[in-house]
């Protein structure tokens, strides 16, 4: 009796598991799923991605997926169903619909690494997320390019090459990137890499080596060490705002006249802010585009079945 009750119950935990296992490689969805594999239950194909990978070309998780299912394809990574697309035009689609068919939406690693929670979800505040993107594109966009940044980027460029050529040999990848990050952060928080105690690439590196890992805090461990670097990013950033402020405290004095002006001419010093009063905050205006200037943004898309 008991041998057979034993064999029903193996028998319902392996049906159990079977289904368990067809329902997580073949999710539910609303539309028709484009082709592609979930691999594993929990940990899906992540093991795969987070592979390291030393070539120029793109990497081999995503080329190998491309040249199977072509160039939209569904996969489960960090615990997460996902749709990666590398179509233009139908990433180009999903640009345009945010906040409308899609919202903008994170890894839970990226979320916890960057507080994404509560207010600062950013599809809790899609409009600020626009406003913040349209901030970096007027730092890092076409127009700013054409004006002023293209003599820059070759001066840059040249000024590496320079010291490349006197090296035996050169990580061109690894060295490429460290360029156009020192590059680019000095455009956004006037960071200097030759002036720095702080290696931001190397930081950098680190932070980008745990978005894709899962959230153990454990020593040792990439999301470890991605935290601990995060922390040492945002205290140098926070050191040079306060710097700022140290250096510079007459827009202090004046962000806090604007304020008191518009209060001082109030009739009713609790009544609400006014369409005229938030127009005539023009330097207030300044400090929030300086402000922002000074964040360091990052964007990451993805589909969520």
């Amino acid at each position: 009796m008991l041998t057979l009750l034993g064999l029903c119950l193996v028998a319902f935990l392996i049906i159990y598991i079977t289904h368990w296992i067809m329902k997580w490689r073949n999710p539910k969805c609303n539309g028709v799923l484009p082709p592609g594999s979930m691999g594993f239950p929990l940990i899906g194909e992540t093991l795969s991605l987070i592979i390291p990978s030393y070539s120029l070309d793109i990497h081999p998780f995503i080329k190998k997926r491309l040249q199977r299912y072509g160039p939209i394809f569904r996969t489960s990574l960090v615990g997460r169903p996902v749709v990666i697309s590398a179509d233009p035009d139908f990433n180009n689609f999903l640009f345009q619909q945010e906040g409308r068919s899609v919202e903008l939406w994170y890894l839970d690693t990226f979320s916890k690494i960057f507080v994404h929670e509560g207010d600062s979800k950013t599809n809790a505040v899609g409009i600020i997320h626009k406003y913040l993107r349209s901030i970096f594109l007027n730092h890092l966009g076409v127009e700013r390019l054409k004006e002023k940044l293209l003599p820059e980027i070759e001066g840059i460029v040249n000024k590496n090459l320079c010291s490349w050529s006197s090296q035996e040999s050169v990580e061109v990848k690894h060295a490429s990137s460290v360029m156009v990050l020192n590059f680019s952060a000095k455009q956004m928080i006037s960071y200097d890499a030759e002036k720095s105690d702080d290696d931001l690439s190397e930081s950098y590196t680190r932070v980008l080596d745990g978005l894709m890992s899962f959230p153990l805090s454990i020593p040792g461990t990439a999301y470890y060490n991605c935290i601990k670097h995060q922390n040492q990013v945002t205290k140098m950033l926070r050191d040079m705002l306060e710097d700022l402020l140290a250096e510079n405290r007459s827009f202090l004095e004046e962000l806090t006249a604007e304020h008191e002006a518009i209060l001082k001419n109030r009739e009713n010093p609790n009544s609400s802010l006014t369409w005229n009063e938030y127009k005539s905050m023009t330097f207030t205006l300044q400090v929030i585009n300086e402000t922002l200037r000074l964040a360091n943004l990052h964007q990451a898309y993805c589909v969520e079945l």
